[in-house]
């Protein structure tokens, strides 16, 4: 964060809503990330942003000069945050449980809140994470909601398929898009393109810092909020950490570039590396011969191994590979050599 000891990080709900369905209207969520490394999310309603910058600013105290907000907002500093640190932000607000459930409490409290003329901070009271000790809410609207997100959960169903596996008639599986894909060696990272066709040349690489891979390492999987505003059929760059991938694999990636088959989940970005088909074998030349025929590398084998045996003077090849009927099944005849050969011509003088 360089010089920079606390940032406030606004999400707003569009983007939100592009990495968690359920979002609830006009909710937003501030990001506060602090030189000691410690990270804090805050859900709040869009109209309460200036308040919660000022009590930020008041718990601060001293160090409230080391605070920039992003977007900028005048009387506080700002800093420039790339894209890709963005879409990091995105995927740690999508992956962080219960995130969406406590914003949409959060927004029935508010809303009761503006109707009844209270002050909604003392009728919502804490509202950062993490929240997996949530407390029970005394509105009653809340506690219905509640009881009927409870309720309306179904019993679990024998399981029909291996870990991993469900059916898609779940309205909640039926996001799926499948993409084309390249997967190569970037410096010091794995690059994955999607849409690899579809390049202009200016794409700004989106860097995911964590990969989560099969038993098998057959296939990897980034979080969804990685592509919070990319569309199907538009192109998008990836890059990932080589150490995030087995060595057999990054040395693969290295070594040539790969296509992978992508399938984009709302659970995340499943990507399955395709292994390049061997080289074929160089196919031999055809021998062309009589009458159009072309018996390629067998015909020229033979002819190779008789063209060595006569010309050796061991046997000559009493077979024509071209003669037809009684002819080609003439038996091989002894061959004569040195003095029997011209004791024979003497003879035959």
């Amino acid at each position: 964060m360089s010089s920079v000891e606390t940032l406030a990080y606004f999400l707003e709900e569009d983007s939100l809503r592009g990495v968690m369905r359920d979002w609830p209207e006009a909710m937003q969520l501030m990001v506060r990330l602090d030189g000691a490394g410690r990270c804090e999310l805050l859900v709040h309603h869009r109209d309460e942003a200036g308040r919660v910058l000022e009590t930020l600013r008041e718990g601060l105290g001293d160090a409230a000069e080391t605070l920039a907000v992003v977007p900028p907002v005048e009387g506080f500093a700002t800093r420039r945050v790339r894209f890709s640190e963005e879409q990091q932000l995105l995927a740690l607000a999508a992956s962080t449980e219960g995130l969406s459930e406590s914003a949409q409490d959060y927004a029935i409290n508010y809303r009761f809140a503006c109707e009844e003329g209270l002050d909604p901070e003392a009728v919502v009271g804490p509202r950062a994470k993490p929240l997996a000790d949530e407390p029970e809410s005394d509105l009653p609207q809340v506690a219905e909601r509640r009881s009927a997100r409870r309720q309306s959960q179904p019993e679990p169903e024998p399981r029909l398929f291996p870990e991993g596996f469900e059916a898609a008639n779940d309205p909640d599986r039926r996001e799926c898009s499948l993409v084309v894909a390249q997967l190569h060696g970037q410096g010091a990272r794995v690059r994955l393109t999607l849409e690899p066709g579809a390049l202009q040349g200016a794409e700004i690489p989106v860097v995911v810092e964590n990969v989560g891979h099969s038993e098998d390492f057959g296939c990897f999987v980034l979080p969804r909020g990685a592509l919070a505003r990319w569309q199907p059929g538009a192109p998008l760059v990836i890059d990932m950490p080589q150490e995030q991938f087995p060595e057999a694999w990054a040395a693969r990636f290295r070594k040539r570039t790969h296509h992978a088959q992508v399938s984009v989940t709302a659970k995340g970005i499943f990507v399955r590396p395709v292994l390049p088909e061997p080289a074929a074998p160089p196919e031999a030349p055809m021998v062309e011969v009589a009458e159009g025929w072309s018996l390629g590398r067998p015909l020229r084998a033979a002819l190779l191994v008789a063209g060595m045996i006569v010309a050796g003077g061991g046997v000559a090849i009493g077979w024509n590979p071209f003669s037809v009927g009684e002819e080609a099944a003439a038996p091989l005849i002894p061959a004569r050599t040195g003095l029997s050969a011209l004791a024979g011509a003497e003879t035959a003088r």
